[in-house]
């Protein structure tokens, strides 16, 4: 099973990606990037960076930035990852030459690339041009949460449905109202990956909810506590 890094709550910083590139007991490294003016990706969970929005602030303008290309630099070929892009603008997802240019990076890191997002736009996007010979070298999977899951509970979209894997965030384990809906995707998406997540600046990432992820039998956990996933996993085969 994978555990994997969950890094929202994480500063951007060389430093951190060096320890958790160092760090055994991840198996995966998950990334959050953001879109700048001029379509380079920048690791950021939040929108602004030094008072300066992402998104309206070309590469060069932004301070003690983390390009992916940086990102890709310091691992060096060491963990695999999974990046989310956040907030893809419009233009990126429709125009084939910027979204490939910005993604063709990852063509040369050594190890597995996963991508997944919420904007089911650019997931179905790169599908799509995977059905063409572009994007081979990548896993792409969906993120839905308590939002998302009403969109999507009751029909999958049938253009949706060659993903890899899903991230379901911990109400669809949960929650009375969606709190089995982890299971309807199992149905409706027999062959794909199922990774489960919390909110940490939300829901405390106890004990009790690592082993109700284990026991609803995820594929993979994203998370700030390996040592706890790793525990709760150690107590769970035995």
């Amino acid at each position: 099973m994978d555990i994997i890094c969950h890094t929202a709550s994480m500063i951007p910083s060389i430093e951190n990606l060096n320890a958790l590139k160092n760090n055994p007991l991840y198996t995966r490294i998950e990334l959050d990037f953001r879109y700048t003016k001029d379509y380079h990706l920048v690791w950021s969970h939040s929108n602004m960076l030094h008072s300066k929005r992402i998104s309206d602030s070309r590469l060069s303008e932004l301070e003690e930035v983390i390009s992916l290309t940086d990102v890709l630099e310091c691992l060096d070929h060491k963990k695999d990852i999974l990046i989310e892009i956040k907030d893809p603008p419009k233009k990126v997802i429709l125009d084939y030459t910027i979204l490939t240019q910005s993604l063709d990076y990852l063509r040369y890191y050594q190890k597995n690339v996963q991508l997944e997002s919420f904007n089911q736009e650019l997931i179905n996007r790169i599908l799509c041009l995977q059905e063409v010979g572009s994007f081979d070298f990548l896993d792409v999977g969906l993120i839905i949460n308590l939002f998302k899951t009403f969109r999507y509970r009751n029909r999958f979209p049938d253009n949706l449905k060659k993903i890899d894997f899903i991230s379901l965030s911990n109400e669809l384990f949960e929650w009375p109202m969606v709190g089995e809906d982890y299971l309807r995707y199992r149905e409706m998406l027999p062959d794909v990956l199922e990774y489960a997540w919390s909110w940490d600046a939300v829901y405390q990432e106890n004990e009790g909810r690592i082993r109700h992820y284990l026991d609803c039998g995820v594929d993979g956990i994203i998370t700030k506590k390996p040592q706890l996933v790793k525990a709760c996993t150690q107590t769970f085969h035995k």
